[in-house]
């Protein structure tokens, strides 16, 4: 899901709480301290003006890093221990949820980059009868219905599950239709596994990053 270039790994290294050498693939979390492959971290950076924790979803900020698991209870202990102060070295006023919800929405955006990528590539079907026929091919490997949806929604769940495929509600019909240019889009479907892969790791971030009294945060539910 993010950036593998060898040049932010070695970057990312020189911070606190990661185990030594440019090609590690594990680092620590500094909430929970406990490690992790470095993929499946979320990196955070301080940078802008004025200086502030900025998350760092695609890996591609300069300069010193620290990693943390991409859920809210993560991104809490790290605020109120102060080790994201601490490893970064700056004394900067932040709160767990400004930041889960920063993170969140790049997350988002690399949702609907990702959908897009699909989009170029021709690996989607978008509408009810371009899912029923790639359903029929058995090509879907990811379904995104849309949480507002009527009619074929279930069908097309239940279609989905028989071949084994995740099938994630998300959005809603004017959303997943401003992705594509329309007032309303009801359900898609990813037909490539590396981007359902990461369509699917990247809105399970979304949904473990909304704090507990905050259950509004755009998320998606599996079905």
């Amino acid at each position: 899901m993010l950036d593998p270039g060898h040049q932010a790994g070695r970057e990312e290294a020189q911070g606190a709480g990661h185990e030594a050498g440019a090609e590690s693939a594990v680092r620590s979390c500094v909430g929970c301290r406990k490690t992790d492959a470095r993929d499946v971290l979320l990196r955070f950076v301080a940078a802008g003006e004025p200086l502030g924790f900025v998350p760092d979803v695609r890996r591609k900020y300069p300069g010193r890093g620290v990693s943390v698991h991409p859920r809210y209870r993560c991104v809490e202990a790290a605020v109120r221990t102060g080790a994201l102060r601490r490893a970064l070295d700056v004394s900067v006023e932040t709160s767990a949820v400004e930041l889960a919800q920063l993170a969140s929405g790049q997350y988002l955006r690399r949702v609907e980059g990702l959908i897009q990528s699909a989009r170029r590539a021709r690996l989607i079907a978008v509408g009810t009868e371009a899912v029923r026929d790639a359903l029929a091919a058995r090509r879907v490997q990811l379904l995104l219905v849309a949480s507002d949806a009527e009619g074929s929604r279930g069908d097309l769940q239940r279609a989905a599950e028989r071949l084994g495929r995740s099938c994630l509600v998300w959005n809603d019909k004017d959303g997943l239709g401003r992705l594509f240019g329309r007032l309303t889009l009801s359900v898609l479907a990813i037909l490539d596994t590396g981007i359902a892969d990461e369509l699917r790791q990247a809105l399970q971030c979304v949904a473990e990053l909304a704090p507990p009294s905050s259950p509004g945060l755009s998320a998606a539910e599996e079905s």
